[in-house]
């Protein structure tokens, strides 16, 4: 008896040894399975595309992805990274944000005096009285008040680490992440953050053909403001063309707190080409008014203003405008912070103007 006690309890000793050895291989069978599933679902949320260029349908009869057909008709003067700067720019909080003023925008002379106007216009015009003029815009009531365009879509920048793209031309691309659209889409998130309602075309008008790009464009805009009367400026973004002595790109630059920053240049039309524009000088008004916000906020940072014959189509709209962001030999990151401190100028030229309302 004595034994057969003895070899139960033996035998219940190794069947229990057994179950805590069966239960710890199930225990480390759940965790590995736990953590192969979290590192699976990881590498999903990882690889998952993040919206870079933030695009608003067309209006009726309009499409982006159909390539339409580059500046002849009017002349203005690898793949892509995953890491690095070009990660975070999207998300990159705004640089430089100006505090939101809470009385009209007001300017004296000497900010007049300040800014220049070159060009091949011979037009005579009061600086100072256009800067010191109450705009015409209004920016109350519902409906997108800004509208960004790209006459010349593909313009690109020098490449950089990061920054990298598969030209179609010289310093063109079709990737609308490293074309001069990701600048507008850069500057569309910070007014739509603001609570400024912006609309972004990404119609290609360059592309196949560069001729007849701002006829094109022309049609586009009056789409727009047709299906959106709210809409009181339209901003035609490009990136400039500037060679050094020896023939290659020239970067136009701004250091800035350290940064290298793409120089900006507001270009405004008139009628002295031929072609109707009889309300120029309110352009040109607001031209100026946001070129000194701009040397308010980063001395520097604007070139000349650039008042030319031709019309670039700014008589749709008595805010349109066309905004050089650097030039070719520039990179898109320093037109990245460019774009940044023009959206936060922008920013408070918009509330500036419903203060004064």
């Amino acid at each position: 008896m004595h034994h057969q006690r003895i070899h139960r309890f033996c035998l219940a000793l190794m069947l229990a040894a057994t179950l805590v050895r069966f239960a710890g291989q199930v225990q480390a069978y759940l965790d590995w399975k736990s953590s192969r599933t979290t590192t699976l679902w990881r590498v999903d949320v990882d690889a998952a595309p993040v919206p870079l260029v933030h695009q608003t349908p067309l209006p009726a009869g309009l499409s982006v992805s159909a390539p339409a057909a580059q500046k002849a008709d009017e002349p203005s003067g690898e793949q892509p990274a995953a890491s690095g700067e070009d990660a975070a720019a999207p998300e990159e909080p705004s640089q430089n944000t100006p505090a939101e003023p809470s009385e009209p925008l007001v300017f004296s002379p000497e900010e007049a005096d300040a800014i220049a106007v070159a060009g091949g216009c011979t037009y005579d015009f009061d600086k100072q009285a256009l800067l010191m003029q109450p705009t015409t815009l209004d920016f109350s009531g519902d409906g997108p008040k800004i509208l960004i365009v790209h006459t010349h879509a593909s313009e690109a920048y020098t490449q950089e680490p990061g920054f990298t793209y598969e030209p179609s031309d010289t310093l063109r691309t079709q990737d609308e992440t490293r074309s001069v659209i990701r600048i507008g889409s850069e500057i569309a998130r910070i007014l739509e953050d603001a609570g400024i309602e912006t609309l972004h075309d990404t119609t290609h008008n360059d592309y196949p053909s560069y001729d007849g790009s701002y006829a094109r464009m022309q049609t586009i805009i009056a789409s727009y403001l047709a299906q959106y009367p709210s809409i009181q400026m339209v901003l035609d973004v490009h990136r400039d063309a500037v060679e050094d002595r020896a023939g290659f790109p020239a970067a136009l630059t701004a250091n800035i707190d350290s940064e290298e920053y793409a120089r900006l240049m507001l270009v405004v039309g008139t009628d002295e080409g031929g072609l109707a524009h009889p309300r120029w000088q309110e352009n040109l008004a607001n031209a100026l008014k946001l070129q000194a916000l701009l040397n308010r906020q980063a001395p520097g940072l604007c070139r000349d203003i650039d008042l030319r014959t031709e019309r670039f189509n700014q008589h749709e709209t008595d805010g349109s405008l066309l905004c050089e962001f650097g030039a070719s030999g520039n990179t898109l990151s320093q037109a990245l912070r460019t774009a940044r401190v023009f959206a936060d100028v922008l920013v408070g030229f918009v509330n500036g103007v419903g203060a004064g309302t």
